[in-house]
């Protein structure tokens, strides 16, 4: 199986979450719209359209803070986990690099919903893919700078 560069670190952050999980409701699967309603035995995250259903359920819902929470808790483990697997000494350069001070999950949750929205194209993709390519656009890290190496003669 091929995995995209973007999704390699992300993948052990989310294998607790797809063993544990029961399947989508049809209200939250891809196609659906972010504001569905998802019942609590429901809750998965299997592609980007059903953590955006999650991230962005509307305040209404019976299981509005449940989905919240979860949607909260994808993106917290996520970001830990990468800021973990990129750590200075550790060899591997961040996908993003998020401002100081850091957004508010609130924040990531809405502005990853709205790129969802936008990106529809990415829907079927994995959950923990499409959120480090939404990252990654989002929160770009400088380039390098490259130090010239001079040659002494």
């Amino acid at each position: 199986m091929n995995r995209s560069p973007i999704s390699a670190g992300f993948l052990a952050a989310t294998l607790a979450l797809a063993i544990a999980a029961p399947p989508l409701p049809a209200a939250a699967q891809a196609g659906a719209t972010p504001t569905a309603a998802t019942p609590r035995a429901a809750f998965e995250a299997r592609t980007v359209a059903d953590l955006a259903a999650l991230c962005g359920a509307s305040p209404q819902a019976p299981e509005y803070a449940s989905a919240i929470a979860f949607c909260h808790g994808f993106l917290q483990g996520a970001g830990q986990y990468h800021a973990v697997t990129t750590q200075p000494g550790s060899g591997r350069p961040p996908l993003f690099c998020p401002p100081t001070p850091p957004p508010t999950r609130a924040q990531v949750a809405d502005a990853f919903v709205a790129w969802a929205r936008t990106n529809p194209q990415y829907a079927t993709e994995r959950a923990v893919d499409g959120l480090a390519r939404w990252a990654h656009a989002t929160y770009p890290c400088p380039e390098p700078v490259r130090q010239s190496r001079s040659r002494a003669r």
